[in-house]
């Protein structure tokens, strides 16, 4: 009978480490897959600071040509006004001219 026992637990240990060495493996490839992933993730996160990058420079170009926009636009309505200030002076001058020519 103890031989019998003997060799249940020898093919028990042998069980036990061929379960050992599965499990080493699974987590050796765990590793390496959690290992990529957090490579992936760091790629990953460096073209998000690339795009968060670009998309404040692009808001930035946008603020600049708009700001240059609004000045020119203000330099229009300016230059609008003193056109109109001018064609109700030349009206007025043509229509006095008129009178002194009658």
């Amino acid at each position: 009978m103890s031989e019998q026992l003997l060799q249940q637990l020898i093919h028990m240990v042998a069980e036990n480490n061929r379960l050992v060495k599965e499990t080493q493996e699974e987590l050796r490839e765990f590793k390496k897959e959690m290992y990529d992933f957090r490579d992936e993730m760091y790629a990953f996160r460096d073209e998000m600071y690339a795009f968060r990058d670009e998309m404040y420079e692009f808001r930035d170009d946008a603020t600049r040509r708009l700001d240059r926009l609004e000045r020119q636009n203000k330099h229009i309505d300016a230059d609008l006004d003193l056109l109109h200030r001018k064609v109700s002076d030349h009206e007025r001058e043509i229509n006095r001219l008129k009178q002194v020519g009658q």
